[in-house]
């Protein structure tokens, strides 16, 4: 999963923001990207696939999972991380005020 660091609150703008509100922010948007992410990886899957993907508890299992029955989800990450990078950005000012 793409990072949600300092480096990336900066990158969009929200870099100032305060030390508590940020770190929280920053939770909350790591959580947003792996739904996201999960929504798009899922709908290419077949109920089996979910079933099994859910079963799932070792991060290397996951990978080698994750690229045999979603070969395509290095690419999904990187459209969905950039799609939500540039949202951010966009939305800057109203997640400053």
């Amino acid at each position: 999963m793409a990072l949600i660091d300092e480096q990336f609150m900066m990158e969009v703008g929200l870099g100032e923001m305060p030390a508590a509100e940020k770190q929280a922010f920053m939770e909350q948007a790591t959580e947003e990207l792996e739904v996201r992410v999960g929504q798009q990886i899922s709908a290419g899957l077949t109920p089996e696939q979910l079933q099994e993907f859910e079963q799932i508890q070792d991060s290397a299992e996951v990978a080698s999972w994750l690229d045999k029955n979603a070969p395509d989800f290095r690419e999904v990450v990187g459209k969905v991380f950039t799609a939500f990078k540039q949202e951010l950005i966009q939305n800057q000012q109203q997640i400053l005020a």
